[in-house]
């Protein structure tokens, strides 16, 4: 099972916290959710939905894309 960070200011500002509640419910069998503190990218990370996946950092323009590309690197 994979994990799945988003930045705790990144959600309270951008749709992440909709795709963190999608992964959560439909794709819990997939993908361990974990909030953290910020990546280091905090004058992006207020802009853009984003999340780490196995090192790589993903971002999107809103929820279901992001949720959309995620799902691509897992099905690498």
């Amino acid at each position: 099972m994979r994990a799945i960070k988003f930045c705790k200011k990144n959600l309270k500002v951008t749709e992440s916290q909709i795709a963190k509640h999608i992964f959560q419910t439909n794709y819990s069998n997939l993908l361990n959710v974990y909030e953290t503190d910020c990546f280091r990218r905090c004058l992006q990370c207020r802009v853009k939905p984003f999340c780490r996946i196995q090192l790589t950092t993903i971002e999107a323009d809103d929820a279901k894309t992001l949720v959309d590309k995620v799902i691509q690197k897992i099905n690498e």
